[in-house]
């Protein structure tokens, strides 16, 4: 499969975000990654699904949000498919992005 270049801003609005062309606005940070149309397919999917989790409309209009120990697993679970989502920019990463990427300081 041949591999292209993808730019990837996790801007939290509109994380599903994979571009094919570099915006070049100041203010993204985009990551630079090259993939097949397979492991785009699984970043996208990724993508979309950590920021379904972040959005759920439930978490927003109930009073879990009084409860400490679920509002813990749900900000753990969001954590997590964060962390999810560096390692696979840093793993499909050119080499400045997996410098960028191990910056961060994230367990990788």
């Amino acid at each position: 499969m041949e591999r292209q270049t993808y730019y990837v801003n996790l801007n939290p609005i509109s994380m599903e975000d994979i571009s094919p062309t570099k915006i070049g606005d100041g203010q993204l940070i985009e990551y630079e990654i090259f993939v097949n149309d397979a492991e785009y397919k699984e970043l996208q999917d990724l993508l979309l699904e950590v920021q379904a989790h972040d959005m759920e409309l439930g978490d927003l209009f109930t009073f879990k949000h009084f409860n400490e120990l679920e509002t813990d697993r749900d900000r753990n679970e969001t954590q997590r498919g964060l962390y999810d989502v560096y390692r696979m920019i840093h793993k499909f990463g050119t080499t400045e992005t997996k410098r960028a990427i191990e910056s961060l300081g994230l367990p990788l």
